[in-house]
């Protein structure tokens, strides 16, 4: 008789706000015989308040990739398995992914077992149309990298989401200054669930003032949720910038014109045009 594989639970636990746990999140946490943690100690704080005995292994991101074909071998076996993060849902900007493809490729039963996330959290608060997102994680340090990203984000029909600790948000925020429309809508969301949850709202212009005022500051981590550069828009031409532009149009080519007040307005040639259009 083959004995049946064990079952690999993807469960999310609170993002800051130990209330923040849904009742299946601990029945299951209780009824594993694993659950592999991305720091035990951050988790046993959570375990102690639920009375939960189930064993924990450590698993982070230096160690995901050599525990697999421990973890599967047990899985295998017929043990069920956890999988936790410290805070929020796992494999969003934390370990997991090696883990859950192993297990879909040895057709292991993988089971999500939803719950907090920051990234929905602060959506929901951010008061801008929802229909359609894109989440970045934390930016890459590689400046080639990062500059193709905030360009990506510089053209989205939707809002962005970007994840930043408090030592590089105002290296950050000056990056977006330099990509962003001025007026570009942004929040920024600190702590989120915990007791001194701070959310702030602004534009690209006027954000980063008001965290260095505020009584925090720059302590904590951060969800940046940055509005659609479309939808920021204004639906006409202020009546200096459309001076600059009908003068540009006026002497160069339609082409040219755009091009040299795109670079002067710092709006997307597209966008003048559009607006133009509609003088």
């Amino acid at each position: 008789m083959t004995l049946a594989q064990g079952s690999l639970y993807i469960v999310s636990t609170p993002i800051g706000n130990l209330d923040d746990i849904t009742y299946r999140a601990v029945d299951i946490l209780n009824k594993v015989d694993i659950c592999a943690s991305e720091d035990t100690r951050v988790s046993r704080i959570l375990f102690k308040k639920y009375d939960i005995s189930t064993q924990l292994i450590s698993y982070h991101k230096f160690s995901e990739k050599s525990k697999i074909n421990y973890l599967i071998n047990l899985l295998k076996s017929g043990q069920d398995i956890a999988l936790i993060s410290d805070a929020g849902t796992p494999l969003i900007s934390d370990p997991g992914q090696y883990l859950v493809e192993a297990a879909i490729e040895n057709q292991i039963k993988t089971i999500p077992i939803p719950g907090p996330t920051s990234v929905i959290s602060a959506l929901s608060v951010s008061g801008f149309n929802l229909e359609t997102f894109t989440f970045y994680g934390f930016l890459p340090r590689k400046l080639k990298e990062r500059k193709k990203i905030l360009k990506e984000i510089a053209s989205s029909n939707g809002p962005s989401v970007i994840f930043e600790s408090g030592r590089r948000l105002e290296k950050l925020i000056d990056i977006l200054s330099e990509e962003l429309h001025k007026e570009c809508n942004i929040l920024i969301a600190r702590e989120m669930t915990k007791m001194h949850e701070t959310l702030y709202r602004g534009n690209i212009r006027n954000i980063k003032d008001l965290i260095l005022a505020s009584e925090f500051g720059l302590k904590g981590e951060f969800v940046i949720v940055v509005d659609s550069a479309v939808t920021n828009q204004n639906d006409n031409l202020p009546y200096e910038d459309k001076r600059i532009i009908d003068i540009l149009m006026n002497k160069l080519d339609k082409k040219l014109a755009l091009e040299i007040g795109s670079e002067i307005l710092q709006k997307k040639r597209n966008d003048l045009y559009q607006l133009k259009l509609k003088d």
